[in-house]
């Protein structure tokens, strides 16, 4: 089986002292170039002098060997260690991601674990040897998972002999990852125009019909006297005045050819319903 090209790209000139270290590829050998191997991501991050290293990794494994050597340089920087599995991190790239301190899986990305193959010719002693050294690969493999994942030993096994894929949220659930990183959601136009429209979606109007949240802090911190950390929590927590998850919002005036003095009473009494919900939560 042919290794195809896998390339390692570093940006250190990432803000606040960090780096983006991406492994997109096969591990090992291929072909056609070096490929990525545990010599030149080893030698790479050493040059690296940052707080923080972001590992985004997209691989359907390779050498065992070669993925080891790249665990173990990322287990080993003094650097704090985020990886991100943006796609797949399958066979010994889910190894690779174990050096983490913390795992981030894409809502849509998978992490397999399997157990580790070989390919050889000889007679029945030199066979029988090789599957004694694949077993030795296999219990260090699980050893790493079980340090990092916190999961039983049995279950390890179990999952690694049966070829286990874990999506997102599993691969959380079973310990592989910290962090689920959502789906990108398709995001609405911001427009004053659709709250013209006959059959424009109750959800939609509210998004356009809402204070930007500069215009919403100013509010909460000088029309209702609170504190600008306090202001600011509020408007993060509710970039705009009628959520999704908000009471169904009152009808537009403008659209009956109402009064605009009354939408700004009726955003004014939103906002009054919103301040008087959340700010009894609020701690400085």
């Amino acid at each position: 089986m042919a290794l195809k090209p896998g390339h390692v790209r570093i940006n250190a000139q990432l803000a606040d002292n960090e780096a983006e270290v991406r492994i997109y590829g096969d591990i090992g050998y291929g072909w056609y170039d070096e490929g990525i191997t545990g010599e030149s991501v080893s030698n790479q991050i050493a040059e690296l002098d940052v707080d923080t290293i972001h590992v985004r990794i997209n691989s359907g494994g390779g050498l065992v060997f070669e993925g080891l050597a790249i665990y173990q340089a990322f287990a080993r920087h003094a650097a704090h260690i985020i990886v991100h599995i943006d796609s797949v991190a399958a066979s010994i790239a889910s190894v690779i991601a174990m050096a983490g301190d913390e795992i981030r899986i894409s809502e849509g990305a998978n992490l397999m674990i399997h157990k580790p193959w070989s390919g050889m010719w000889g007679d029945a002693d030199a066979l029988r040897k090789e599957a004694d050294v694949l077993d030795q690969l296999q219990a260090g493999l699980i050893n790493i998972y079980e340090a990092r994942t916190g999961a039983k030993r049995a279950d390890l096994e179990a999952w690694v002999n049966a070829e286990t894929w874990l999506l997102g949220q599993a691969a959380v659930d079973a310990g592989f990852a910290d962090v689920v990183v959502p789906a990108k959601k398709k995001k609405a136009a911001a427009s004053a125009m659709l709250n013209y429209f006959k059959n424009t979606p109750r959800n939609l109007l509210a998004s356009a019909s809402g204070p930007e949240i500069r215009e919403f802090e100013a509010f909460l911190r000088d029309g209702e006297g609170l504190s600008n950390a306090q202001a600011k929590r509020i408007a993060a927590a509710m970039p705009r005045v009628n959520r999704d998850d908000s009471p169904e919002p009152p009808e537009n005036p403008l659209r009956d050819g109402g009064d605009p003095a009354d939408e700004k009473r009726a955003t004014a009494s939103r906002i009054a319903q919103h301040i008087k919900n959340l700010t009894s939560t609020i701690k400085e």
